[in-house]
């Protein structure tokens, strides 16, 4: 089994006061890798991430498995199974799981072996491995594991070796580990925690940069990665203020890792960047902030970088766009489209097909198809019950 990992976005109902310092390291510069025709890139990434060169017959695009919840009222995390053909979710057995104090933030490694909950209320984070045949979850050996104060979110990188958490209060930032890809079990990187306000990290699927959105402070912060320890070195002129707009918070990089997006949930708009390929540096999109609904805390981008999604908490809406050659957005007929009550957490599964979202208010993931033009439907049967406060989603895969 394997896993794109999308991450959705932390509630933040209090806003401690980020680190204001950050420590510009010298600037590590690394070759541009060949640009390729986009198509050709995406499927060299996913099968990257997947693992099946060479080992599959076919080049059938990978189908969803399981889908993920974290519940911040329930203190679990619930497991559903995904029918491949509809999207319907069912209750895997045994769930829910126990997390936490108040888990906000869910992610996965590429491989979907292992997934990795992030607890608010306990400042640590949860560690499971997962039965690639059901689904069922099983604590990691010295899970939980300790963060910095406030970790408000986490991710993977896509080599499945580095976990990263954004730690939004307290004298930290971000909060790396190494992963024990046998057991799953997470070691502090030397030199961690870097500093940087961290509200929400995201790794480029390429694995060169992480970004972190610094909520408070309305920065945005890059970091180059070492490839072979995960430490972080902060990128020549980070923080950056051009382009952010008042709050940051949901973070997105698009697959071909050209294009960052931001949402700014005090403005209600997204911010769109351009990365630099050799240092990662972001730079503001002509026409960008681009308008949303109310209070956007967690993008996400379909798997072949044709669609944005955008949960607005505001107004329990999911605003969605198309992306231009160039980055740039436009919303797609229809759109903003109601969903919920409570939206925070969005995810697009591997195939693109489904749209999974976390619905706060009472407690559920909701389900929706996706047609060619990116307009979501609700599937038969959705709204799926979670636990309470449902925060954030992510969804495994599988190859055919």
């Amino acid at each position: 089994m394997a896993v794109i990992a999308l991450i959705s976005r932390a509630r933040m109902q209090t806003h401690p006061e980020l680190n204001r310092t950050t420590v510009i390291q010298p600037e590590t510069r690394r070759e541009a890798p060949v640009r390729v025709p986009f198509h050709e890139a995406l499927w060299a990434l996913l099968l990257l991430i997947l693992g099946i060169a060479g080992c599959s017959g076919t080049n059938a695009p990978p189908t969803p498995a399981f889908v993920y919840a974290a519940n911040n009222g329930s203190n679990n995390v619930s497991a559903f199974s995904v029918t491949p053909s509809s999207g319907t979710l069912t209750p895997v057995s045994g769930s829910p799981y126990s997390a936490g104090t108040s888990p906000t933030a869910i992610a996965a490694n590429p491989k979907g072996k292992f997934l990795y909950v992030t607890n608010v209320g306990s400042n640590n984070i949860s560690a499971y491995a997962t039965d690639s045949a059901s689904g069922a979850l099983g604590n990691v050996p010295g899970s939980p594991f300790s963060t910095g104060t406030f970790p408000t979110s986490v991710t993977v990188d896509p080599s499945g070796r580095f976990v990263y958490v954004g730690c939004g209060g307290g004298p930290v930032g971000i909060c790396a580990y190494t992963i024990d890809t046998s057991t799953g079990a997470l070691t502090p990187i030397p030199g961690s925690p870097f500093t940087g306000g961290a509200g929400t990290v995201i790794v480029d699927p390429f694995g060169r940069f992480l970004f972190s959105a610094d909520f408070n402070i309305n920065k945005l912060s890059a970091f180059t990665i070492n490839s072979q320890s995960g430490a972080l070195t902060a990128v020549s002129g980070s923080p950056f203020t051009a382009g952010v707009g008042k709050n940051p918070l949901g973070l997105v990089v698009d697959p071909s890792s050209h294009f960052l997006y931001l949402g700014n949930t005090a403005d209600g708009t997204i911010s769109a960047f351009s990365i630099d390929q050799v240092n990662g540096t972001p730079t503001p999109l002509a026409g960008s902030p681009f308008a949303t609904g109310s209070d956007p805390r967690s993008l996400c981008v379909d798997p072949k970088g044709s669609f944005l999604f955008a949960g607005t908490f505001g107004d329990g809406k999911v605003s969605g766009y198309t992306i231009g050659a160039s980055g740039g957005l436009t919303p797609i007929t229809g759109s903003p489209f109601t969903v919920g009550v409570g939206i925070l957490g969005v995810a697009v599964d591997a195939s693109g097909k489904f749209l999974y979202v976390a619905d706060n208010s009472p407690g559920s993931v909701r389900a929706l198809s996706l047609g060619a033009n990116g307009v979501p439907t609700a599937i038969t049967g959705s709204p799926f019950t979670a636990g309470s406060g449902t925060e954030a989603v992510v969804v495994t895969a599988k190859i055919q």
